[in-house]
């Protein structure tokens, strides 16, 4: 089965989040991001520092992109 997922990955060290999708057949994956922004915090706070979180799965991948363009608005990017 594949499953389309929305997924927050939070810093435990600053409470930074990260919101992002991810399509896979093991929601229990390793998978915690790829994009530059989260791959440079890892590097610096190691993964131990780090907690994914499944918030919503979806039955196709255009519901999923479509939820995650609704969450990650250019005002939700600017958040400080």
């Amino acid at each position: 089965m594949t499953y389309y997922c929305l997924y927050q990955v939070t810093n435990l060290v600053n409470g930074k989040i990260y919101i992002g999708i991810h399509k896979t057949t093991n929601l229990n994956d390793s998978y915690i991001g790829s994009g530059k922004l989260i791959k440079a915090a890892i590097k610096k706070y190691g993964i131990a520092h780090f907690k994914k979180e499944i918030l919503e799965t979806f039955a196709t991948e255009q519901e999923m992109i479509d939820r995650e363009i609704q969450l990650v608005t250019e005002e939700f990017c600017e958040r400080k």
